[in-house]
């Protein structure tokens, strides 16, 4: 029987991760959670699963900030515990399974079988990725990469007080801009592989 393995994607915004963790889930047999988090922790409660998706990996403001540190109760930060505690327990569970965002590789430092990594691709392939899912002109699709990175930088660095894409956090960065969507899961899933049949 193969080793639990944990995979954890961190992203840029356009850079295809979360399609590489689709494509790495079909080639491994393994689950892949990206919002289905969210869906699965709150599918009994709409209105909550709808503010979920409204602080999902969003910064949180000064002011909800200190809030945070006096009472823990405010709504972005329970739905960031709510996640790391569920990521925590499919890790129990000994399922092996790919988490995309969310401060996975923060939520499940420190286990054996945990490989981290982080995709990246060049900004004129993710900026025109993204206008053309969203339909967008280029100038909006380059302030929504520049947004939507934003966010995952400050709220990475809330919650785990490291560097969102720095090399350190991460056992692989890969560009997709390289080899293509595609061929980079072909890569990854020798690398993986190998990652999970050594002692």
């Amino acid at each position: 029987m193969k080793k639990q393995i944990l995979i954890t994607i961190g992203r840029e915004y356009g850079s295809g991760g979360h399609d590489l963790a689709v494509l790495l889930s079909q080639r491994l047999g393994i689950r892949m959670l990206d919002r289905e988090l969210i869906d699965e922790l709150w599918k009994n409660d709409p209105e909550m699963q709808r503010l979920a998706q409204e602080y999902d990996e969003r910064p949180v403001n000064r002011i909800l900030s200190r809030k945070i540190n006096e009472f823990d109760n405010s709504i972005p930060h329970n739905v960031a515990q709510r996640q790391f505690d569920m990521i925590r327990q499919i890790a129990d569970s000994g399922e092996s399974a790919i988490f995309v965002g969310r401060c996975a590789d923060y939520a499940l430092a420190g286990r054996p079988g945990l490989l981290r990594i982080f995709c990246r691709a060049d900004l004129t392939q993710r900026i025109k990725r993204i206008q053309q899912r969203h339909n967008l002109s280029l100038e909006k699709a380059a302030l929504l990469v520049a947004k939507t990175d934003r966010h995952r930088r400050v709220y990475y660095h809330h919650h785990t007080g490291k560097f969102w894409g720095h090399s350190s956090c991460y056992d692989l960065t890969v560009n997709t801009s390289v080899l293509g969507v595609e061929k980079t899961a072909e890569a990854l899933e020798a690398y993986i592989r190998a990652f999970q049949e050594q002692d």
